[in-house]
């Protein structure tokens, strides 16, 4: 069967066979799926309870992507690039909590937990941390789009996603019953699992349970 032909994948589920092989293991599939599944809509990226407190930072590589999740002064759970706007160095390397702002290791380019850049040291010259070609407004963190929902972060990476509750409109109906205020029961109440494998095994795999 060719990688693409999935004619008997769609056969009724007494004859149907499944995926190719080519679809757990082949670069260029995972390379179109990447960007037409994972990329163009919503992607579950983390949980909450990654960064239980204010200023909490988590550095998180999605499909090479650097990513940074950050829970912010009001208490929103937010997602940026994890680089910075003036060399793309990474700004957070490993968990660790923002007690002022985000520094950039490199030229201390700083930023607030809500992306906003908020300093610019001798970016105008030795003592001089402001240039009139330097707009902080238009400098700060790239920001994912986000959703939080059952304490679950999803992003939309490529940020054309239709809003979460439209895509997953059937579903929040389905649970709507289950939609309650969540307690974190603290380090003991999670694990984390890394396994070496397509993405597509790892979920077919928790689905036979």
């Amino acid at each position: 069967m060719a990688p693409n032909d999935l004619s008997a994948v769609r056969q009724p589920i007494e004859h149907a066979q499944g995926l190719p092989n080519e679809h757990y293991i082949g670069g260029s599939v995972f390379e179109e799926e990447k960007h037409a599944v994972l990329f163009a809509t919503w992607a579950g990226l983390a949980v909450t309870s990654d960064v239980p407190e204010i200023g909490d930072a988590k550095p998180i590589d999605f499909l090479g992507i650097p990513l940074l999740l950050v829970r912010d002064r009001e208490n929103n759970v937010r997602v940026f690039q994890n680089s910075c706007r003036h060399r793309g160095m990474i700004l957070v390397s490993a968990p660790k909590k923002i007690d002022g702002a985000i520094r950039c290791p490199y030229h201390s380019w700083c930023y607030s937990t809500a992306g906003k850049l908020v300093s610019t040291p001798h970016v105008g010259g030795a003592g001089h941390n402001t240039h009139d070609a330097i707009n902080k407004d238009e400098l700060g963190l790239t920001e994912l789009r986000s959703h939080v929902w059952f304490n679950t972060v999803f992003i939309s990476v490529d940020g054309k996603a239709n809003p979460f509750e439209k895509v997953h409109e059937t579903l929040l109906d389905r649970l709507a019953e289950f939609d309650k205020p969540m307690y974190h029961g603290g380090t003991d109440s999670s694990f984390d699992l890394e396994v070496t494998t397509n993405w597509k095994l790892a979920v077919e795999n928790y689905c036979e349970s």
